[in-house]
């Protein structure tokens, strides 16, 4: 068996989830588990907080803003397209989301109507989330940020990724690691995947899931470039890097031992 732990140091979505809009013809319930989102939507109701573009003042910061409009530092970073830690510019629009997002993986030229269609939401929602100047085909490879009280499952939540300059999810480059990690012998698995990101705890590799998650770090089934890929297969366990995932949802690691 596998898992993938993000090795990224995020906060968790807010507990309170505004209201959006869908389409009466989606029903379950929502929930997410570690960086993954495993239900549909649990009812439908009305938007009560629509989004909002803002203009950005000296000193602003996505954080900052998030706690002044009750929003999500990470669904404004990806409405926006802020790559990996970079914050928005003084005196520039800002969309503002209604609430936490989560990323879908549009299909090869699917147009945001037919996106939004597929997955029961009200085209207007799409654009509440995400930057988007027309409706025209997107390209391989899109991510789209829809309400995460609207994810499907598999989706992975806004905020436990950053946009690459790719435009794709992944680990944010500032946590690649710091030169060699004492706590793990040299040519282990172990060893090779602290050399790539930054590791804090020790343990052998079969622990490694349950150590991210203790160290706050978020986890789930969905491959992102940057992750930590943790194997059951043998008595130790096994850990490998995601160097990059492909269109078709094949990744590619490296490893050690």
């Amino acid at each position: 068996m596998a898992a993938l732990a993000i090795p990224l140091l995020v906060p968790r979505a807010a507990a309170h989830i505004p209201s959006l809009s869908v389409r009466a013809d989606v029903d379950g319930s929502a929930a997410r588990v570690g960086a993954t989102v495993v239900h549909p939507p649990l009812s439908v109701i009305d938007n009560e907080r629509p989004a909002q573009t803002i203009r950005v003042s000296a000193g602003d910061s996505l954080q900052s803003l998030a706690a002044s409009f009750h929003t999500d530092a990470g669904a404004m970073r990806w409405a926006n397209g802020l790559v990996d830690q970079a914050q928005p510019h003084p005196d520039t629009p800002l969309l503002m989301p209604p609430g936490p997002g989560a990323l879908v993986q549009a299909r090869p030229g699917e147009l945001p109507s037919h996106l939004a269609d597929r997955l029961g939401l009200d085209p207007r929602v799409i654009l509440d989330y995400n930057s988007l100047h027309s409706d025209s085909p997107l390209p391989t490879n899109t991510w789209i940020q829809v309400p995460q009280v609207a994810a499907p499952a598999g989706s992975v939540p806004a905020s436990a990724v950053v946009p690459l300059p790719s435009g794709v999810p992944g680990v944010s480059p500032s946590q690649a690691s710091h030169g060699l990690n004492p706590r793990f012998p040299w040519g282990q698995c172990t060893y090779y995947v602290s050399t790539k990101r930054n590791v804090p705890w020790d343990g052998d590799a079969w622990s490694w899931y349950s150590r991210a998650r203790s160290y706050g770090r978020p986890e789930g089934k969905v491959p992102v470039q940057g992750a930590i890929l943790v194997m059951w297969g043998s008595w130790y366990g096994h850990v490998a890097y995601v160097e990059r995932v492909n269109p078709d949802g094949s990744f590619v690691v490296s490893e050690m031992n």
